[in-house]
Formats: structure tokens, sequence, C-alpha cells
């Protein structure tokens, strides 16, 4: 604190106008205009002279052209008379000379004088700045010695002093470049987060004095502790709480986009990394949140805040609950290998930049429930100890609108995403799920990423959409799998994917290619009243429990080549009705070809639209009616050879 007062005085050197600064050199046009010209100086010589000499010339030479040379009476008046006229004017002449000499100099001395008002004028203005200046940097002094003052209300009589001065240097109009009254309000700006940055050693027993009793092991004064400990939260808080009074404005449209009104504080940095902080920031604007390794004691409180710029909480610790329900991110946030030991709660919030909690630690549980993600988000890297909920059923459903992603993230244990709505790509690759993971609900818009990720737990997609692409090559899927009722609108691949539990797809619907190829099913299989519009393929598939396709309808390409069916064969008709294949595909599209040592799938043959199928036992043809509205069936399939009703018909 000390250095940053010393350096704001050495910053005031060049505010103003230095005192002994030469004054400008005297116009040597105007010393030569005021000197005397020669008819100033001679002007009696020369108004006698002329007075006289003109006078004598009147009189005398109309008399001498008289009396020498006859010249008539009448004309030697008119010569006396125009010579007296010239004589006249020529003095005349001379006097306006002289008047026009002496306003002249008149002028000068009322320009000098002038001048001389507005240098006075001037340096007394110079005088005057640096008298306010060198009062501002007395205030200055004092207002930082007492932030180190033992009394509360003494140490905020300073923050109301330093806050009032930055006020006063940006409003300086003596400071013509803008950025120099911002450089002198930067500099309390500083010392002043330097005083939030500064450690509190009562702020170590934060939960202590949070409550009213007293601990039993405490040692020394616990009620002169706990009010010292109340005060400074005050005293601190208030910074925040004038900062936020004079920072930017946060407003949104009818149609949801925020704009950001910018005050006189906008430009200024904050820095608050390293801080202790012990109180509560909740429904407060933070212009510029920079909390990067800051450590929070106690509860973090950010309730309804908002960020108007970037909030940077990288490395933070939150040792207890960490609370930004309802805040407002408006520029990025980055909460990269952030710790939070407690409950993490981001219900209601809104993000609208890159948001990145990669590599962070939840060690509690967290909400998310109702948050609204604007840009794209990251997850990559996150250990969630606790329970994860990103769809909260009272809050609302999170909205991920930019690109999500989770990869290698660890959910040790349950992952709530139900009804998310996932509007960007969805990355989940290689990520782990070590107790249930549900997404019940879930909408897709874009490809949905689940490569090598390991659900250890059961996993519900019951009713989820897939728009884009679904992604779970490679797949761990231990617990039980859920797939009821998911739509996939896009290419669904399966391929590789080991279910060791029992996986259910009843009721999904791929509308195009599904692909299971190399699947392994421990479990049992449920493809029941599965519909595949696109192609479907099982090639290489191994089902080691029973696989059921009973009243499943394929529209395009079906290959089990090379599948596998170790304890039953795969039922494809039974109680609750047949399968059904389109009678518009190639014949040759139809595999069903298991490889050795497989259970067989038991064919026949069945006819529709002119063409033979060969295609499980009991399985029917669809196709289009003779008007093109109602599809129409087939007879069951047939065994291929009536003499052992298919039994060891298995076409290689």
């Amino acid at each position: 604190m000390l250095e940053g007062k010393r350096s704001y005085q050495r910053g005031q050197e060049n505010l103003v106008p230095s005192n002994n600064a030469p004054s400008a050199p005297e116009n040597p046009a105007i010393a030569k205009a005021q000197e005397n010209p020669w008819y100033i100086q001679h002007f009696i010589k020369l108004l006698i002279g002329f007075g006289l000499g003109g006078g004598a010339v009147a009189i005398l030479l109309p008399w001498m052209l008289w009396l020498l040379c006859g010249m008539s009476s009448g004309s030697s008046d008119q010569l006396r008379l125009h010579l007296l006229y010239v004589t006249g004017g020529i003095i005349a002449v001379l006097t306006l000379l002289q008047t026009n000499w002496k306003n002249q100099g008149d002028r000068l001395k009322i320009d000098a004088d002038i001048k001389k008002n507005e240098q006075d004028a001037e340096k007394n203005e110079r005088d005057h700045i640096r008298q306010v200046h060198a009062e501002r940097r007395s205030r200055y002094t004092k207002a930082v010695e007492q932030l180190a003052d033992e009394k509360a209300t003494v140490r905020l009589g300073g923050i109301y002093t330093l806050v009032g001065l930055v006020d006063e240097w940006l409003a300086d109009e003596s400071l013509q470049e803008e950025s120099d009254r911002f450089k002198e309000g930067q500099v309390i700006v500083n010392s002043l987060c330097s005083y939030i940055r500064s450690p509190f050693p009562l702020a170590l027993k934060a939960e202590m004095f949070e409550g009213d009793s007293e601990p039993d092991d405490y040692e020394g004064d616990f009620s002169k502790d706990q009010a010292a400990f109340r005060e400074e939260q005050d005293v601190r808080r208030t910074v925040f709480v004038e900062i936020s009074k004079r920072s930017s404005t946060l407003a949104e449209s009818e149609k949801g986009e925020v704009t950001v009104t910018s005050s006189a504080w906008s430009s200024f940095e904050f820095d608050f990394s390293r801080a202790p902080i012990f109180y509560p920031l909740k429904n407060l604007t933070i212009e510029q949140g920079n909390f990067a390794s800051t450590r929070f004691y106690g509860k973090a409180d950010f309730w309804g805040a908002k960020f108007i710029r970037d909030a940077d909480f990288r490395n933070t610790k939150f040792t207890r609950d960490a609370d930004f329900w309802g805040a407002e991110f408006a520029g990025n946030a980055d909460f990269q290998y952030a710790e939070f030991a407690g409950y993490a709660g981001f219900g209601k919030a809104k993000f609208t930049g890159y948001i990145s909690f990669g590599g962070a630690e939840f060690t509690g549980n967290i909400s998310f429930g109702g948050a609204e993600f604007t840009g794209n988000i990251s997850f990559r890297g996150a250990e969630f100890t606790g329970n994860a909920d990103f769809g909260d059923a009272y809050l609302g459903n999170v909205k991920f609108v930019g690109d999500a992603d989770f990869g290698n993230a660890k959910f040790t244990r349950d992952a709530y995403f139900r009804n998310a709505k996932f509007v960007g790509d969805a990355d989940f690759g290689n990520t782990k799920f070590t107790r249930n993971a549900d997404f019940q609900y879930a909408k897709f818009t874009r490809n949905a990423d689940f490569w090598e990720a390991e659900f250890t737990g059961d996993t519900d997609f019951w009713e989820a959409e897939f728009i884009g692409n679904a992604h779970f090559l490679g797949a761990k899927l231990i617990g039980n799998a859920h797939f009821l009722g998911a739509k996939f609108t896009g290419n669904a691949d399966f391929g590789n994917t080991k279910f060791t539990g029992n996986a259910g797809f009843g009721n999904a619907k791929f509308t195009r290619n599904a692909h299971f190829l190399g699947a392994k099913f421990t479990g049992n299989a449920d493809f029941g009243n599965t519909k595949f519009t696109g192609n479907a393929y099982f090639l290489g598939a191994k089902f080691t429990g029973n696989a059921d396709f009973e009243n499943a309808k394929f529209t395009g390409y079906v290959g089990f080549n090379g599948s596998y069916f170790g304890q039953n064969a795969p039922t494809f008709a039974g109680i609750s009705g047949a399968a059904k294949f389109s009678a518009q595909v190639d014949p040759q599209d139809y595999v069903f070809t298991v490889r050795e040592g497989s259970k067989a799938i038991k064919c026949g043959t069945a006819t529709l639209l002119g063409k033979s199928f060969i295609i499980p036992l009991g399985t029917v043809l669809f196709g289009p009616s003779s008007r093109g509205k109602n599809s129409r069936t087939s007879e069951p399939a047939k065994p291929l050879d009536n003499s052992n009703n298919g039994e060891d018909d298995n076409p290689e």
C-alpha cells in the first residue's frame, strides 16, 4: 500500500505546468511599433515651422507677384487663400498623425495589460490546479493510512474518500487527455484492490464466527474476535458495493438479447486475485472480476450477481458452499481448476460468453438447474465427486446453446441431464460415469459424442432425442442401459460398444443408419417395437443374453452377418407381435448369416410385391397398398423346408 502511495505521488509531478517556465519573449514588432517616429519626435517643430512658414509664404508670395509681375489684387487674394488652405491641411495631417500614434500607443498598452491579466489568470489557474491536486494527494495519503486503522469506522471513511477521489479525477477537465484521468483513477482503484487482497487472519475462522455460540475449544476472546470479523466483513464488502454503484448496467430485450451500458468506471482493471474473501457479494455488479487463485472462507455468495466483463476464477478455492444462483455472466467466465469443497449452485444462471470449468473439482453436490449457456462451455477433465444436476425439474431445464464439452470428465456419483437441451455439439468422449447417468428427455440438436465413454451405473436415455449424429463408438455401459423411446434422427453409431447389463431400445426410432458393428450385449438386448428407417448394421455383434426384435420394423438394409447369439436364438416374432421388413428393398439387403458356433436365426420365405425374401420365421413383409396410402403385409414367413419346420435352415 505504501509503495502504491509513493508511486501515486511521483506521478503528480507533470500534472500542471510549472510557474518557473520561461515567459514568452517580447514581440519585436510591438517593440518597434512603440518607438517614436520622426514626425512625433519633431512634432512641435514641424507644427510651428509649417504654421509660420506657410503664413509667411501666404503673405509674401502674393504681394511679391502683385509687385513684380503685376498680378491683380483679386488673383493675389485667391493665391493667398489657397496657400493658407495648404498650410492648414499640412498642419491637420500632422495632427492626425500625432493622434493616430497616440491611439496606437494606447491600444498597445491596453493589449499589454490584457495579456498580462491573461498571464496572471493562467498562473492563478495553474496555482489553483496545483493546490487542488496537492489537496487530493494529501487526502489520498491520509485515506490510505486510514485503511490500516484499528477502528472500522475510520477504515470505512478511508474507503469512501478513495472512491470519491476516483470520481473527482474522472471529472477533472484540467487534465485534457481522458487517458490521464483514468490513469490517476486506476492508481486509486489499485489501492482499493490491494486492500481487498490484504490478509486477514480471522478469516481462517469464518466457519466458527458464522454461529452465535462459542466453540468449546476456541482460543482467545471469541466475542471480540467475532465482532472484529463481522466489522471487517462490512468494511471490505463496502468496496464492492461502491464499485457496483459505478459499474455498467445490463439490459435484456424481449428477444433475450443482452446489452451493456458502460459507466465511468468501465475501463478500470480490478484485480482481486489471491484475495481472502469471507463476506457475501450477492446482488452486486462486478465490472471485471479477477478472482484468480482467490480463497473463499465460509460461504461464497454471488446470488444474483452480474459480471459485466470477463470473470476469472481460475484456481480459486471455495472452502464451503458456492452460490451463483441467478448470476449473469455477460463476458467469458473461467473456472479452470477451481475447487468447490461444498455445494455449488448455479441454478438459473446465464452464461453469455465462453465458459470453462476445465479441470475443476466439485467435491459436493452441484446444480445447474435452469441455467442457460449461450456460448461454448467446457467441463473437460472436470471431476464431480458429489451429485451433478444439469436438469432440475423445479428450476427448469438446462440449455446449452453453444458447444458443450464434457470430454474426459469424471462423475463419481449420479449425473442428471434430464430434459437438458444441447443446441450445439455435445462432447462426452471418454467421460466416466461411476454411478447413474440420467439423460431422460434430453435433446441433442447437433452431434452427440459419447466415444469411449464409460457408464458404470445405470444409464437412462429414455425418450432422448438425437437430431444430429450420435456416437457411442467403443463406449462401455456396465449397468443397465435404457434407450426406450429414444429418437435417432441422424446416424447412430454403437460400433464396438459394450453393454454389460441389459440394453433396452424398445420403441426407439432410428431414422438414418444404425450401426451396431462389433457391439457386445452381455445382458438381454431389447429391440422390441423399434423402428429402423435407415440401414441397420449388426455385423459382428455379439449377444450373450436374450435378443428381442419382436414387432420391430426394418425399412432399409438389415445385416446380421457374422453376428453371434450365445444363449438363445434372437426372437423376431412372439407374443408382442412379428417384426416387419420392407418389401421395397433388394432381397439381397437382408442378411441373417451368423458366425460359426452361434445360435442360428431361424429363417423362412415370404413374398410381397412380386418379390420373395428370406426373413426370420413368423415375420412379415410390408409395402404400400394399391392406393399408396396404407401399408399391406405379407403372410408370415414360412419355413424354407416344411419337413423340418426350418429348424436346421440357416443360410450361410
